[in-house]
């Protein structure tokens, strides 16, 4: 009897490990992954987020927006020390597993991409600052992101793998790394230098234990140059590196320009809105590092099939960005307040600002995603380099007199300017079709159900805890009602 009483246990834990650790279909696969890809983004995000709000409350806006100048001037190398080697690696690997032949040649690359990232920024901190210990802040900041780069590596093996749940422990750990060094900073030795230094040791941590865990896989590096294989990998690296090049530039040239021009307080501010932008952002990188592989795969067939898919994807998109947008713009003030004190209330305003990005990047991701699952990255770089270029001339003429709010507004033009270019380019250049009846009544329906989850929320008032879900039942349920009524009426007309 106890045996046959055990075997009910056994099987539920048997069907557990089958469906989060075993890959069996694709249907399968994309939800463990999606399982897997959010617990790591709830937890990295969530202990990531603590830091915001020590960072800003030690250290007040002046010091944090001396950090963040720092941190946004290193970022922009994170285009160099990757190279688009990582985004590469997973088509590669999701395309063939015998590609994996290719990972020492890739590790020879990092190292030397490192290298050349390395000595174009102790050039260019030296001209964009006279400030030693802001120059030194982002020396040790620049060896981190490259550290970081070298951990992304391994990711980029694991999502090819189809195996996210390595990925969930190796950023979990790194993101623990990161925050009991900052947390222990922040009480023994308070000092932005000093952050710096916890960002590039959590790094160093987590890259022993990549290199621990993958000692007897394929992760080597090459003693020589192939250079057929150099060849290989460059030719669909390279075209991803310069879009993420011009990627990188829209998103940390305003905070670099807005330190150039004297205003670290509105830095201090700008990025603490800009943060959060990144944070709501997290459903766009969940879908696509799910979505990505499983649409990779099986690209040599566009069929009924695959469209329904991207359509649903594109669907799903626009309905999360429409509520996030809503939930920001009927929260941000006293999310700001509490969570950052009155020192950063200018923050919750462009916040609001920027909620407009997150509502365009939503609907747009899916077609920046169709343009690299059907290698136009070439066509991609240029898209994004325009965008880039309206960027900074926005940025330059709109910080000197609107200082914070200037570079908020400079950013929505950009991803205007991305979305109406990604349409067009999709469209020409790839199977799909990213204007069609799917997008535009998911369009329609989240901005009715939007409009109406807005003034829900601002019925409920500042009680942030209720406003939220009551915001965002009231979206569910006007959207699925929309949704309903528009498939009884394509019913009928039949």
């Amino acid at each position: 009897m106890m045996i046959r009483g055990l075997r009910a246990p056994t099987r539920v834990l048997d069907l557990v490990r089958r469906a989060l650790f075993v890959n069996l279909h694709w249907t399968q696969i994309v939800l463990k992954n999606m399982v897997w890809a959010t617990l790591a983004e709830t937890v990295v995000r969530g202990l990531k987020f603590l830091l915001l709000p020590i960072l800003a409350r030690v250290f007040g806006p002046a010091e944090f927006g001396r950090f963040a100048f720092a941190y946004s001037f290193a970022a922009m190398f994170d285009v160099v020390f990757d190279s688009g080697l990582a985004l590469t690696t997973t088509r590669e690997l999701a395309i063939a597993k015998a590609n994996e032949h290719l990972l020492p040649d890739i590790l020879l690359m990092k190292l030397a991409l490192g290298g050349l990232g390395m000595a174009g920024l102790a050039l260019g901190m030296i001209l964009i600052t006279p400030d030693p210990t802001t120059r030194w802040m982002i020396l040790v900041l620049g060896a981190a992101f490259f550290v970081l780069e070298m951990v992304n590596l391994s990711f980029s093996v694991f999502r090819a793998w189809q195996r996210m749940e390595y990925e969930f422990m190796v950023r979990v750990a790194q993101a623990v790394f990161l925050v009991v060094g900052v947390g222990w900073i922040a009480w023994r030795a308070p000092s932005v230098l000093n952050v710096t230094y916890a960002y590039l040791i959590s790094g160093l941590l987590t890259l022993g234990l990549v290199l621990v865990a993958m000692r007897r896989g394929p992760w080597r590096i090459s003693l020589r140059i192939r250079r057929d294989v150099w060849a290989r990998v460059l030719r669909v690296a390279l075209p991803l590196a310069l879009a993420s090049g011009a990627t990188t530039v829209y998103m940390n040239v305003d905070s670099v320009m807005l330190g150039y021009f004297g205003k670290i307080v509105d830095t201090g501010w700008y990025n603490v809105a800009i943060r959060i932008t990144g944070i709501l952002l997290v459903p766009t990188g969940l879908l696509s590092l799910v979505i990505f592989p499983a649409f990779a795969s099986t690209s040599t067939n566009v069929d009924a099939t695959f469209r329904r898919r991207w359509d649903t994807w594109s669907a799903g998109m626009v309905a999360v960005g429409g509520y996030i947008a809503c939930a920001v713009v009927a929260t941000a003030d006293p999310v700001i307040g509490v969570v950052f004190g009155p020192a950063f209330h200018p923050a919750g305003t462009a916040l609001k600002i920027l909620a407009i990005t997150v509502v365009l990047i939503f609907i747009y991701t899916p077609s920046f995603q169709a343009m690299i699952v059907f290698d136009r990255q070439r066509t991609l770089f240029w898209c994004l380099l325009s965008a880039a270029v309206v960027n900074v001339i926005l940025n330059a003429l709109l910080i000197p007199p609107f200082g914070l709010y200037g570079s908020a507004w400079a950013t929505v033009a950009t991803h205007v300017v991305i979305l109406g270019e990604l349409f067009v380019l999709a469209g020409r250049c790839t199977p799909l079709r990213p204007v069609n009846g799917a997008l535009v009544w998911a369009v329609i329906s989240s901005g009715a159900a939007g409009a109406a989850a807005l003034w829900g929320m601002w019925a409920v008032g500042h009680a942030v805890w209720l406003a939220v879900p009551v915001g965002g039942i009231i979206f569910a349920g006007v959207w699925v009602g929309l949704r309903k009524s528009a498939a009884s009426a394509m019913v009928a007309s039949w």
